[in-house]
């Protein structure tokens, strides 16, 4: 059932890519969604809960690659950077999903943080924070 929600979440957002503005809206709500789900399962120690998030994020993140970011992004010079971030995030997901499916959690809360300091990283060029 979670999978089917992920997954219909996800191509909802897909279905938005034709309008950047709700596509990023959509994406971030779905990326929150995900981190917020991998936090969880941190706090409550399940598993499945992580990498139910860890999907969910990858998802949202991948939609990044089939957008043209110069339409939200006032400085030209910031949108290899954004794609910069874009890479990061995968492979820290990727990471992350490694550490918890090999029980590392220790390695994976430092991954998280990972993951979170590049959602910052970009929030930053986007919104000028």
């Amino acid at each position: 059932m979670k999978k089917i929600l992920i997954t219909l979440a996800t191509s909802a957002v897909f279905a938005l890519a034709s309008n950047n503005t709700t596509t990023v809206s959509a994406t971030m709500s779905l990326m929150n969604q995900g981190m917020e789900k991998i936090h969880q399962g941190f706090m409550l120690n399940q598993k499945q809960l992580i990498l139910d998030g860890i999907n969910m994020t990858q998802s949202a993140n991948a939609i990044f690659k089939t957008v043209d970011v110069k339409t939200f992004i006032p400085n030209n010079n910031k949108v290899q950077v954004t794609k910069n971030i874009n890479t990061n995030v995968t492979n820290d997901l990727t990471q992350l999903k490694k550490d918890v499916q090999g029980g590392h959690y220790s390695d994976a809360t430092k991954t998280y943080g990972k993951v979170l300091n590049d959602c910052m990283s970009c929030h930053t060029i986007i919104r000028g924070w």
